[in-house]
């Protein structure tokens, strides 16, 4: 079941688009990653699925529900997550306190979240009473992530989670992100370590100049010069891999890495 569908998506910050036409698929269960060169629009992507700016054209469905006209607050309550790259926690605030803000968005009783989400990151749980301010880079992110997970969301958004982490730490939070999904958050990741994601994600979307230009499985995608794409060469035609339907058809297989 597709979770997250964006359709023909076009904003920016001006009257001249960042992204135009842009399409996003996520299913069930499914780590779904957007890579590209710097300038590619990834983040702006992001933000304009969540409704923190302004769309000149495209719809956004959370379980088939058309939730493009909603404000931020209220996407967040229809169930679609979001976490910046930065700023993404409360530095005066405790983990535990972080948290729990994390569940106010959603109406309804979230009491034994705290729980589940501890048991997410065992790190969390054992440092609860810890500023945010004094966490590492690694560990804010992880806090990010988990304070959107408090809200028990259909799908969450990523913004460069691994960005300016160890490799040892950027293992971690993809082994999180992976546990995510198995138990039935779609997550949509912007990551600037192609090859992780080529790792790591099920399905992959190449964006270069703010629009699609390919997407697949890693595996379909394996062949392609990446690094002439991300420099402007051809290195094959947009969506070659995947072909126009191609983003639901393969989706819907659920592949996982040991799948592949």
């Amino acid at each position: 079941m597709c979770v997250l569908r964006v359709e023909g998506l076009t904003a920016g910050y001006g009257k001249i688009p960042v992204i135009s036409d842009v399409a996003v698929r996520a299913r069930v269960r499914q780590v779904v990653a957007i890579v590209g060169p710097n300038g590619a629009g990834k983040s702006t992507a992001m933000k304009a699925m969540f409704g923190l700016i302004g769309r000149a054209a495209g719809r956004v469905f959370l379980d088939e529900e058309d939730i493009s006209k909603l404000r931020a607050f209220e996407v967040a309550r229809a169930g679609l997550a979001y976490v910046p790259q930065v700023d993404n926690v409360f530095p005066s605030m405790t983990i535990e306190e972080n948290l729990e803000l994390g569940r106010i968005v959603r109406s309804r009783d979230l009491s034994d979240r705290l729980a589940e989400v501890f048991d997410i990151f065992p790190d969390l749980a054992a440092a609860k009473r810890r500023k945010a301010g004094q966490l590492s880079g690694g560990q804010r992110n992880m806090l990010g992530m988990a304070r959107a997970l408090m809200s028990d969301p259909k799908a969450v958004l990523l913004d460069e989670p691994t960005a300016g982490l160890s490799p040892a730490n950027v293992d971690v939070v993809w082994s999180q992100v992976r546990r995510i999904a198995e138990l039935g958050t779609s997550v949509v990741v912007v990551e600037q370590n192609v090859d992780r994601a080529m790792r790591s994600a099920d399905w992959v979307y190449i964006l270069v100049a703010g629009r699609n230009h390919q997407s697949g499985t890693p595996a379909a995608l394996a062949g392609l010069d990446l690094g002439a794409i991300f420099l402007g060469a051809s290195g094959g035609g947009p969506d070659a891999a995947a072909g126009a339907g191609g983003a639901e058809d393969g989706a819907a297989a659920g592949t996982t890495p040991s799948a592949r």
